[in-house]
């Protein structure tokens, strides 16, 4: 009997031994990752105020299990004592738990013990390198030991394991994560703009709701995943907490007015319409509990509950006859079962892998998906119901074009009987189109008289502010001026358009010698005010021994629109303006060219209309092109017109020799 007692006594003493001796990892494989949770010896603060000091005299236990601790508040000491069978091999370990709020490491060094920090509320600033999990360079000793101790302390749920791997690895592992959590990312990003492009299409609330969750559930895992405090806020940890707790708040608050309006929910259930409605102010209040820090679980706890009346909603509307409801409980249902896992994860019922870690942001990318398609399919039923009331409407519009043939076909008789008195007609009608005519030309001479009594004033005007400006010094004055100026001016240009337009229709031709090179000169000249002036650089190419003659205005009045254009439109960078002149055949051809802005493809066949101005850059009449396109008229020749936008334009007239 005393042999046994002393042998229990021997083992108890042996096994107690065993497991307060420090647990070394032995690493030697460079290419995989270590999970060492079984490993690593555990200590659980209980009183929640030792120190490093204090711990390192401490008995630790081997955990002999993966890391679950639950929703444990009490501060956390992990110690690991690992070697390097690989010499010159640099080592890194990982927590790849990026809630939690506190990690501090302890690393054994020649110099003495170093301590590095990390955490959910810490500055990317004020960790080793900056990371969306908690890393370390491990630093080995001569004999390639090492020994490190982890603090963790806060609030959340400490479920996470404890990886150690080679440089490379953790490079490589990182750049998967970053690839992984970037398509999530991603997909968010393009169903908030595939919900943007159905609104414009549409201008229904609902997208914009939408869009609204979507930014939630973008910050809420920006937040969550460490990528938020990495690379949108590394210097302000504090805004992980508000931007996530409180963009739970938000999202319950604008799902449940989405929800409402989605599924039509007074339609078919006002008890979960009330229920919903009531989210609203309990979101509210959460949002305030979350601000105040006096329940920062609240948007949580809310969300929680929320997604359960979400899917009720959706099963309640989709048995009351709501087809547009499948989708609904299909998406919520998974988002559901995402919740669930990371609930069960983070109480430690289940461990820590990649399906209880990420199957929420798979579910949260397939509900945002599942929705997003679920209000195009609704865009595509609304394109479909017009397409139908469209093809009812064309239907009505053949029976009204039916019952407007028989109409017609009676109105044509009734207008056979006219007709003849039409004719009768006719004699008195000419009489009258004779008086009309006179009339016209008599109205033409009037407003051609009056124009040349406005001229004058106008010139008038423009020479008192041109001498205000050189001596009037107040800043504001001289801007109403300036203002004035430009105004007076575009008036004076269409009064001269409209001088030269009566002119077209009442003057006949005067012929005369045209000596192209003065021609080109005085047009040149006579555009010197223009702002753009002095910056053109003028190309005449004009080819000796032309022999042509008409009406000196109007080759002029040709000229000079064209070459003010190319002045008024030019580029800022190297303008030029090409002027060319040559005869071929029996024609005179007279061509400018430039590299100024262009005129835009939807522009080119109403620019010779009257008042019509292709651009607002421009203070022009409208009047130049029209005027130019009757003198071309009026000579008997032709204008064509080539010109890219960005590149410039090129004006060709052909004007006959004979006309």
């Amino acid at each position: 009997m005393l042999f046994r007692i002393t042998f229990f006594l021997l083992g108890t003493v042996l096994f107690t031994k065993n497991n307060i001796c420090a647990a070394q990892i032995e690493l030697s494989d460079t290419t995989g990752i270590y999970r060492i949770d079984e490993q690593i010896e555990v200590l659980i603060d209980s009183t929640g105020r030792l120190t490093f000091d204090d711990v390192t005299d401490l008995t630790f236990r081997k955990s002999n299990r993966y890391l679950t601790f639950g929703y444990l508040k009490k501060p956390i000491w992990l110690k690991i004592n690992a070697k390097s069978l690989q010499p010159n091999t640099r080592w890194y370990l990982e927590i790849p738990a990026p809630f939690l709020e506190y990690v501090d490491f302890y690393q054994r060094t020649k110099a003495g013990w170093q301590h590095s920090r990390s955490g959910y509320y810490r500055a990317q600033s004020e960790r080793v390198f900056p990371h969306t999990n908690h890393a370390l360079p491990l630093t080995f000793d001569s004999a390639g030991t090492t020994e490190v101790y982890i603090q963790i302390t806060g609030l959340s749920p400490k479920t996470f394991p404890v990886y150690v791997m080679n440089k490379e690895v953790f490079h490589q592992k990182t750049r998967t994560d970053d690839l992984w959590y970037g398509v999530f990312f991603g997909i968010l990003l393009v169903m908030f703009f595939y919900n943007f492009f159905i609104y414009l299409s549409l201008k229904q609330l609902n997208y914009v709701l939408y869009m609204g969750t979507i930014v939630c559930t973008f910050l809420i895992f920006a937040s969550a995943s460490g990528y938020g405090g990495r690379f949108l806020w590394p210097e302000n940890p504090h805004v992980n907490f508000y931007t996530g707790r409180l963009s739970l708040g938000v999202l319950t608050c604008v799902l449940a007015i989405f929800t409402i309006r989605f599924l039509e929910v007074r339609k078919y259930t006002k008890g979960m319409y009330y229920a919903l409605i009531t989210l609203v102010p309990l979101a509210v209040l959460a949002i305030v509990l979350v601000a105040i820090k006096e329940m920062p679980s609240a948007g949580n706890n809310l969300i929680s509950i929320s997604t359960i009346m979400f899917i009720t909603t959706g099963i309640v509307c989709r048995v009351k006859g709501n087809a547009i409801a499948s989708y609904y409980i299909a998406a919520w249902t998974i988002y559901l079962f995402g919740g669930l896992l990371l609930t069960l994860r983070n109480s430690g019922v289940f461990d820590f892998n990649f399906w209880t870690t990420h199957f929420v942001e798979i579910g949260a990318a397939m509900e945002t998906s599942i929705i997003a398609f679920a209000l195009g399919d609704r865009y595509r039923r609304y394109k479909r119901e017009k397409e139908e009331i469209q093809l009812q409407a064309l239907k009505i519009q053949q029976s009204a074009n039916e019952l407007l043939e028989k109409r017609v076909k009676e109105r044509t008789e009734d207008l056979i009987r006219a007709n003849t008195e039409l004719h009768a007609n006719l004699a008195t009608i000419s009489k009258q189109a004779e008086i009309i005519e006179a009339k016209n030309a008599e109205l033409d001479g009037f407003f051609y008289r009056i124009s040349h009594d406005l001229k004058g004033p106008i010139s008038s005007l423009l020479g008192l502010s041109h001498l205000a400006k050189l001596e009037i010094h107040d800043a504001k004055a001289l801007d109403y001026i300036n203002r004035q100026h430009e105004q007076v001016d575009r008036l004076n240009q269409i009064i001269r358009g409209l001088i030269n337009l009566t002119r077209l229709n009442n003057t006949s031709l005067t012929r005369e010698k045209i000596d192209f090179v003065n021609l080109i000169d005085t047009c040149i000249n006579s555009l010197q005010s223009l702002s753009k002036f002095p910056k053109i650089r003028f190309v005449k190419d004009v080819a000796a021994g032309i022999e042509y003659e008409a009406e000196w205005v109007m080759l002029n009045a040709i000229m000079q629109n064209l070459i003010e254009n190319s002045i008024k439109y030019s580029r800022d960078t190297h303008p030029f303006v090409r002027i060319t002149i040559h005869q071929q055949d029996d024609y005179i051809i007279l061509e400018v060219e430039d590299n100024g802005l262009g005129i835009a493809q939807e522009h080119q066949t109403k620019i010779f209309e009257m008042f019509y101005r292709a651009t607002d850059l421009g203070t022009g009449s409208g009047l130049g092109l029209y005027i130019l396109k009757r003198s071309v008229e009026r000579l008997k020749g032709k204008i064509k017109m080539a010109s890219k936008e960005g590149e410039g334009s090129t004006f060709s007239i052909q004007l006959p020799l004979v006309h």
